[in-house]
């Protein structure tokens, strides 16, 4: 992670460039993470889904001068349903994924406390919660689309006039537990996990 969070700033010091508009911006923020404590009642073979695995996504905002905020979020996290040790007396998980696409509103300082300093924020909404997996046989795939919320927070800071990095902290769930065709589970379907993320951040 120390490695990682040094090739960020060294990435965003480098491609500071001109100054933008100090009126309304766009941030675009790839990022990693990964995803941990999560919870479902989906089969999961290799009880695998309290794990931490890596996430990566990227969100798209938009930032005036005032305190209300949009984006567009998605987090990727493969894996979801394995593990490196999985139970010898299941079947193996040979491909899987947890994929959140949602649309927020952010609450943040106005630009005026902080300029382009450490800009903190919360930010939630709704949006697509899926969950996916295959195992050796074939038998029992897995794929779960459920409307889903987030809620979190964290922090920007700009190192330049266009690219600082992004601190986030999030929760994900289904709205409420749900029946389903496509799923297998003991009994409604549903799912909550959190993710932690580190990124870089560009404005224009």
């Amino acid at each position: 992670m120390a490695r990682l969070f040094g090739l960020l700033l060294l990435t965003a010091i480098l491609i500071g460039g001109s100054p933008a508009s100090a009126r309304a911006d766009w941030h675009l923020a790839p990022f990693l993470g990964f995803t941990f404590q999560g919870e479902t009642t989906l089969l999961d073979y290799e009880r695998a889904v309290g794990n931490a695995d890596w996430s990566f996504g990227a969100s798209v905002g938009y930032f005036g001068n005032g305190p209300i905020a949009v984006e567009g979020l998605i987090v990727y996290t493969p894996g979801f349903f394995q593990q490196d040790n999985p139970p010898a007396d299941s079947p193996d998980v040979i491909s899987s994924h947890s994929l959140a696409v949602m649309g927020n509103v952010v609450l943040t300082t106005p630009r005026r406390w902080t300029e382009y300093g450490l800009r903190p924020y919360l930010s939630g909404g709704i949006g697509l919660l899926r969950a996916a997996f295959d195992d050796e046989f074939g038998v029992t795939p897995v794929r779960s689309n459920q409307l889903g919320y987030n809620i979190g927070g964290g922090a920007v800071g700009f190192l330049t006039d266009r690219a600082g990095l992004r601190f986030d902290l999030r929760y994900f769930s289904n709205l409420k537990p749900t029946d389903s065709d496509e799923a297998i589970a003991l009994g409604r379907v549903q799912l909550n996990y959190w993710n932690a993320s580190v990124g870089v951040v560009f404005r224009y």
